[in-house]
């Protein structure tokens, strides 16, 4: 019970937190959005689709090989190793990061003229180019505070640089509006830039108070070099680099498919950045909650699998896709009811309501797929999950290819609901044959979905002010009013089903009740 108590409340913590970054993230994207309209936004979205890309280049798995030396460095009392793995690490980083800013500043024309189709885009990266050697040096340095387990100030830091770039960015778009998408885009991308600089020395103060504080120990030394360092980071960069460039590809491709079927550059940018850059946030923003907990399985799975505690992993993973499932189905359901008052509220526009109702129905299948991952990480299973993703950005890259010519924007949303299928059934597939698993379809999905389907037509025929134009608070009453509907109706019928468990069981014993302990 204690454990349990202890599992929840660390939950609970991450939750509040991660619901508060997202929840600043998605009215900060709201902002840009009404900033830079629909096709600025599109724009924005595949700037930052190449972007990613380069900082995949420029990071070159090195965080991750920083942790795990440094770690093994002070496990085996070899604290003095860890200058020369942060010099060698700081060596590396700054050469894959020079490469990848120089490809991005030198290629940009390339990149934005031919490939993007759209020279609008020249100008962010060229800018964004200059921050890829802070962000390299960056993921060192946090690399090192995982790797010694403090990270506390380092998670400050990370909030205070995210606040700076909003305050940055805010000012940096309200001195350019009005003068046009190329200057907006380009104010964003400086806000990044100089943020990601800021960081750079943020993390480098903190990292020297660090040192200061926790002085190395003579102890043996042995140089680690930069070929060590490559080595372990080299294998951990070609997987990103994979799927960072398929996904990359795919995202270029959508606004060029699009223009390919006949559309303008303003209209295939704006289809584009309504679905991925606006709706697609809110279908995901609910899953703050499962991130967190789902995050605190990992460990817990991966010490159980080690004592090949077969019946609690059983127990729990049955647990949590249950829970989940049921969490989901009320989530499909609120956002199906209210996409167009979401919509409307949080960008101003009807179209992203459109797109969210879209997308709602394959909310419990892409939750649960982000669960099944993270149980399957927690038994060993990262390599299987790890080509899965692959295999899953082949098929979008090629369904993209060939559906949007066919069914416009329509045909990405498309995409995402069938890939979503894809990589759940695998994964569920592998974890199945790893762990017994009891999923409970009437009482975690049937039950809440219809539970969740009434409480919205009530209160869709009770709230009849304003509609999708009503205040933002009247829309929060009506979505808390509908939950606790929800939950009341649930409650009701986990109540009742016991009751019709007991009359079908008097029925088929002629009436009679059975009792446990008698003889049969």
């Amino acid at each position: 019970m204690r454990y349990r108590s202890r599992f929840i409340r660390s939950g609970l913590t991450l939750t509040a937190v991660a619901l508060a970054m997202r929840t600043v993230s998605m009215l900060f994207g709201a902002f840009i959005s009404r900033a830079v309209g629909a096709e600025g936004m599109g724009i924005y979205t595949a700037v930052m689709t190449v972007y990613s890309f380069a900082v995949t280049l420029a990071t070159s798995g090195i965080s991750l090989t920083v942790t795990r030396l440094v770690a093994e460095a002070i496990g085996k009392g070899r604290e003095g190793d860890v200058g020369s793995i942060l010099r060698s690490s700081a060596v590396y980083s700054l050469a894959f990061s020079a490469i990848s800013s120089l490809a991005l500043f030198f290629g940009a024309e390339l990149i934005g003229g031919s490939i993007l189709s759209d020279s609008r885009t020249v100008p962010a990266f060229r800018i964004l180019s200059l921050s890829l050697t802070g962000v390299g040096l960056c993921s060192v340095l946090s690399g090192y505070f995982i790797g010694v387990r403090r990270v506390g100030f380092n998670a400050v830091v990370q909030v205070a640089s995210q606040l700076a770039r909003m305050v940055l960015t805010v000012f940096l778009v309200t001195k350019t509006r009005g003068q046009g998408i190329v200057r907006t885009v380009s104010a964003l991308c400086i806000g990044i830039t100089l943020t990601e600089l800021l960081s750079l020395v943020l993390v480098f103060a903190e990292f020297m108070l660090d040192r200061r504080l926790h002085p190395t120990r003579a102890a043996k030394k042995t140089c680690v070099g930069v070929k060590d360092v490559a080595s372990a980071a080299i294998p951990l960069g070609v997987s990103s680099y994979v799927r960072s460039v398929l996904t990359t590809i795919e995202h270029i491709l959508i606004p060029k498919r699009l223009i390919g079927r006949g559309e303008s550059g303003e209209e295939a940018y704006s289809h584009y950045g309504l679905l991925h850059g606006m709706a697609l946030p809110v279908v995901l923003y609910p899953m703050s909650p499962l991130s967190s907990f789902s995050g605190l399985l990992v460990p817990e799975f991966a010490s159980d699998f080690a004592r090949a505690d077969n019946e609690r992993m059983s127990r729990v993973a049955s647990e949590a896709l249950n829970t989940t499932l049921s969490y989901s189905a009320v989530v499909a359901v609120l956002l199906y009811v209210f996409s167009e008052e979401l919509g409307y509220v949080i960008y101003g526009s009807y179209d992203v309501g459109g797109y969210i109702s879209m997308l709602a129905p394959i909310i419990p299948i892409m939750y649960l797929d982000h669960v099944t991952d993270n149980v399957l990480k927690g038994i060993g299973e990262q390599v299987y999950s790890m080509w899965v993703n692959i295999a899953d950005s082949l098929l979008s890259v090629a369904l993209v290819f060939f559906l949007i010519p066919v069914f416009g924007i329509t045909g990405y949303a498309l995409v995402i609901i069938i890939m979503e299928g894809f990589n759940f059934v695998l994964s569920l597939t592998r974890l199945t044959g790893k762990i017994r698993i009891k999923l409970h379809f009437l009482k975690s999905l049937v039950s809440p979905l219809c539970c969740s389907l009434a409480a919205g037509k009530i209160a869709d025929a009770l709230f009849l002010f304003g509609g999708s134009t009503s205040p933002a608070p009247w829309i929060v009453l009506k979505v808390l009013f509908t939950l606790c509907l929800i939950f009341a109706f649930i409650g009701a019928a986990r109540a009742i089903r016991p009751v019709f468990h007991r009359k079908r069981s008097d029925k088929s014993h002629g009436g009679r009740a059975i009792n446990c302990t008698e003889e049969p």
